[in-house]
């Protein structure tokens, strides 16, 4: 699992534990697993950077609204 440990300015440190163990195939599996584990991680912090205040947005005569951050199901 990764996680943001710490955020500055532009910059963001992700912490990722990768267990190794087992054969290498499995080793391979945890690696690639932590490495997607942080870009998605540090994707997820590049896309609140764009996220708007969820006021409704005028286009023309259409007024377009989001769901905000409320938990999908």
């Amino acid at each position: 699992m990764a996680t943001v440990v710490k955020r500055s300015g532009e910059e963001v440190t992700v912490a990722v534990t990768v267990r190794l163990s087992g054969s290498l195939l499995e080793m391979e599996a945890a690696i690639l697993e932590a490495s997607n584990a942080v870009g998605r991680c540090a994707t997820e912090e590049a896309l609140q950077r764009f996220d708007a205040d969820g006021s409704p947005i005028q286009v023309g005569e259409i007024t377009l609204t989001g769901g905000g951050r409320d938990p999908k199901e």
